[in-house]
């Protein structure tokens, strides 16, 4: 998994000046979620969160997520060591790991953002089926519902998806917020996070 993604952060192959984890993960593009991300962790009582990928932390820093404990996990080693030297704290830690496979805590909450539109169905299932694993509540992730169609990629590359669609077929999420963007682009046009109980998955 390391290997698929490392030149993004080597290379900065997102194109993105402000963050390494890409143009979804700027100050403005989060604007909306870094202000309606806490009510709903505080709505549903989140106290634990894990945060896989946590990539560069750009827009996290910036938001008071309101939980007791935060766990970044990333695959890249130095995202992490950086992380946690710039950002670490008792509350606030990050590790290296595989989303796929490597043995995730029980949290409240997983929140998976821009990540399973980059992996394969291969790898959305092995993440699937260790989230669920792993004993936590609730999955907070990408959807787009505009989207009418799912298809396959390798990991690394991206498409849009729809988790309501076949092969996933979720039901209706709990909740959703709507990332609306002020420079709203084709790749962003719909993107939604939605969060679903890990049981009903």
């Amino acid at each position: 998994m390391e290997a698929a993604f490392r030149p993004f952060y080597t290379e900065n192959r997102w194109g993105e000046a402000e963050s390494v984890s890409g143009p979804g993960s700027t100050l403005q593009r989060t604007s909306k979620l870094r202000q309606e991300l806490p009510p709903l962790l505080q709505e549903i009582g989140a106290r634990t969160l894990i945060d896989a990928p946590c990539g560069d932390f750009n827009w996290m820093k910036d938001t008071e997520l309101g939980v007791a404990e935060y766990t970044g996990i990333d695959v890249i080693p130095e995202l992490v060591e950086r992380n946690q030297r710039l950002f670490g704290n008792e509350r606030r830690r990050f590790v290296l790991g595989d989303l796929t496979r490597d043995k995730l805590p029980r949290v409240d909450v997983i929140l998976c953002r821009d990540c399973l539109i980059h992996f394969s169905y291969k790898h959305i299932g092995a993440a699937m089926r260790n989230f669920k694993r792993s004993g936590s509540t609730y999955l907070l992730t990408n959807t787009y519902p505009l989207w009418t169609q799912n298809e396959n990629i390798r990991t690394g590359e991206f498409r849009h998806l729809n988790l309501v669609l076949p092969p996933f077929s979720f039901p209706s999420p709990v909740r959703e917020i709507e990332e609306k963007y002020e420079d709203e682009a084709k790749a962003f046009f719909g993107k939604t996070l939605a969060l679903w109980k890990l049981k009903d998955l």
